[in-house]
């Protein structure tokens, strides 16, 4: 890899080759995640006599399986988009990418934490939604670097709407610190982003 991607300033711009092999790493650990997911269902199933008995089993972990697949995919998505039109990085977005996947990567753990967890597991249910916090927060992160370096656009969205989603999750990691009781519901802040993006388009068509 070139100094200018190892060395350089954050307002250093990078060839095509090396951004392509960033994203086809990154693509590849979150693959591997994905797969890794599964895994315990493989031995699971192997281990049952029939199938009604497998689903019985192991419902708790068929659960944490799907509910990680989703939120690894999403978490994909959207570096997918962010980095769906970028025309190269930073020093420091790449070493925030490696920080990135690190969360990607334990996200099937922390999921598999807060299912294993009674609904007063404050620790089970607080690594979930911090390890996504953090997942969010880096994303954004890297957009604010990228953007101000030139590799993407801003998009021409209020910088304040990008910063919604890790809002939100921040707020639900502190209330589920402070009332464990409700766990993973508290989740359903995140719904508030719908209304507030809603608001934010129409007083912006407004200004027009």
């Amino acid at each position: 890899m070139s100094d200018d991607v190892t060395q350089g300033s954050d307002t250093g711009r990078t060839a095509s080759e090396p951004l392509n092999r960033l994203l086809a790493f990154s693509d590849a650990v979150v693959a591997i995640a994905i797969t890794l997911i599964v895994l315990p269902l493989v031995d699971a199933a192997m281990e049952a006599e029939n199938a009604a008995g497998f689903f019985a089993d192991n419902v708790a972990t068929i659960a944490s399986a799907a509910l990680s697949f989703v939120v690894v995919s999403l978490f994909w998505r959207a570096h997918h988009l962010l980095f769906a039109d970028a025309t190269g990085y930073t020093p420091t977005v790449l070493r925030l990418e490696l920080v990135w996947l690190a969360t990607i990567a334990f996200l099937p753990v922390a999921t598999a934490l807060d299912l294993a967890g009674a609904a007063s597991d404050s620790l089970g249910i607080a690594v979930y939604v911090g390890s996504m916090t953090l997942a969010s927060l880096i994303l954004n992160v890297e957009r604010v670097l990228l953007t101000r370096a030139g590799h993407i656009s801003d998009g021409g969205a209020p910088a304040w709407q990008r910063w919604i989603t890790p809002l939100l999750l921040a707020i639900a990691l502190v209330l589920v610190l402070l009332v464990p009781a409700v766990g993973a519901f508290w989740l359903l802040v995140l719904l508030i982003e719908i209304p507030v993006r809603r608001i934010a388009v129409v007083r912006r068509q407004r200004s027009r």
